[in-house]
């Protein structure tokens, strides 16, 4: 066996070290190394601890008990979901740990504010930093401190976020958002709620459990080249499957068409000159209305391929919606307006309405539509008015010609009733007043009776039967 040992080549799993090669200072070193390997592990496993109590600080026991803490293979730590998570769903709300406003004029400054403007920070996230910061000094040396310092540096030029100031645009750190990684389509939408205070993340779509929780960092309505050099500024390349999965080229394909629709739209809605003199867009939206609302309808449904079912998505459909208001078609346009709305509702909550509510302009359209129904009922009470004022009008003029009618045929029957009757021997008067007893509906039949009779007595005998 000992004979079979000195052929065994080096495996991944067993060293190539033979005994002469093992000496003290070797076992020193490798001592060394498990034992920073060690410190490096429980420091890790430190650090996860203190963020995951960060983590629950920031948003509240509820909303960190969907979130959990992983490191991911290329992008440091992320959040994934602790359980399944439905669309629509409020994920957290989170202040901000600090925040920059917008006449800063070196963001460098923020960093300093962490250390120098205690103020800066917002109060419910005050202890958050206080704990962290004190107990990481329990176990730093002066050397962690330094490195810690340049991290924090980075971390803040890396994980800062955009937020609104007054109608203008500054910078803030928190300490759950910042943990969450890009996606080309992400699974969530987030919004600065300016009333609350408070970062907002809402999931756009179900999330399973285990399943990464993921934002956008940049303009999604852009091709993978144009959202590659955005991304630079975040020192990453991103991998999602948009930019490198199976059928990314053919997400490259959607996301340039996608951008030739929005820039044209973008175009078209511009109303400054000189802005539409310098950025002359590569397509324009066609002449024709009809032709505007399909390319509106085109982008709306490519971003459904592609997982944008956002506000990119709710965007398009008001596009949509606006064109079919323009073509005269309210039905269409009330329903596109609808799905805004759905959309809107899913990535905003019910809490806050963004500047272009889409409920404002569902609202706006069904006026519109109240206005055409009752203009409707108008119209149709109007027309059977009209219809009833013919009809009335036509009965008229037939019972007028029947009625001249009857009136001809009842002289004609009186003249020969009289003549009949006088020739029986009644005078002028008696065959006056004989006629003045029959009804107009028995003239005609009395005068058909003696029509032609020349017997004398038969005449005599039907006048008296009349005189009776």
């Amino acid at each position: 066996m000992e004979e079979d040992n000195a052929h065994e080549g080096p495996s991944a799993s067993r060293p190539s070290i033979g005994k002469n090669d093992v000496t003290a200072d070797g076992i020193a070193t490798m001592s060394e190394d498990i034992s920073k390997m060690t410190i490096q592990e429980a420091r890790q496993s430190q650090d996860e601890s203190i963020i995951r109590e960060q983590i629950a600080l920031a948003v509240g026991s509820k909303s960190a008990s969907l979130l959990e803490l992983r490191r991911t293979v290329d992008r440091g730590y992320g959040l994934f979901a602790a359980e399944d998570i439905k669309r629509g769903t409020c994920i957290f709300k989170e202040a901000p740990l600090f925040v920059v406003p917008p006449d800063t004029t070196l963001q460098r400054h923020a960093y300093r504010l962490l250390h120098k403007n205690p103020e800066s920070i917002h109060p419910a996230n005050f202890w958050i930093l206080h704990d962290h910061l004190s107990r990481r000094k329990t176990h730093a040396n002066v050397e962690d401190v330094v490195h810690r310092q340049v991290d924090d540096y980075a971390i803040f030029t890396t994980n800062n976020l955009q937020m609104r100031f007054g109608g203008q645009h500054g910078t803030a750190v928190y300490t759950t958002y910042s943990r969450l990684n890009h996606s080309c389509s992400p699974n969530t939408y987030s919004f600065y709620n300016n009333l609350q205070g408070v970062e907002t993340l809402q999931a756009t779509r179900d999330i399973a459990a285990g399943e990464e929780i993921t934002v956008s960092y940049t303009d999604l309505l852009r091709t993978r080249n144009q959202r590659a050099a955005s991304l630079k500024k975040w020192g990453f390349t991103c991998a999602c499957k948009c930019c490198k999965g199976a059928n990314s080229s053919i997400s490259q394909a959607r996301r340039q068409r996608m951008f030739d629709i929005d820039q044209a739209i973008a175009f078209h809605d511009c109303t400054d000159p000189f802005q539409k003199t310098m950025q002359q867009a590569s397509q324009t939206l066609p002449v024709r209305s009809d032709g505007k609302l399909r390319w509106a309808e085109e982008l709306a449904k490519l971003c459904g391929e592609e997982g944008l079912t956002d506000m990119d998505q709710a965007k398009a459909y008001r596009e949509c919606s606006r064109w079919c208001l323009e073509l005269g078609k309210l039905k269409a346009a009330f329903e596109f307006a609808n799905k805004e709305l759905e959309i809107q509702r899913v990535c905003y909550g019910n809490d806050f309405k963004p500047v272009d509510d889409a409920e404002a302009w569902v609202s706006k359209l069904q006026d519109r539509i109240d206005e055409q129904r009752k203009a409707a009922v108008l119209a149709e009470e109007q027309r059977l008015y009209e219809e009833g004022l013919k009809a009335d009008k036509a009965a008229y003029q037939e019972g007028k010609k029947a009625w001249a009618a009857d009136k001809k045929v009842n002289k004609k029957a009186k003249r020969a009733i009289k003549a009949a009757a006088e020739k029986a021997g009644l005078t002028t008067e008696d065959a006056e007043a004989l006629l003045a007893r029959i009804d107009n509906e028995k003239l005609a039949v009395v005068a058909e009776k003696l029509k032609g009779e020349d017997d004398i007595e038969k005449v005599k005998s039907i006048i008296a039967e009349l005189r009776s």
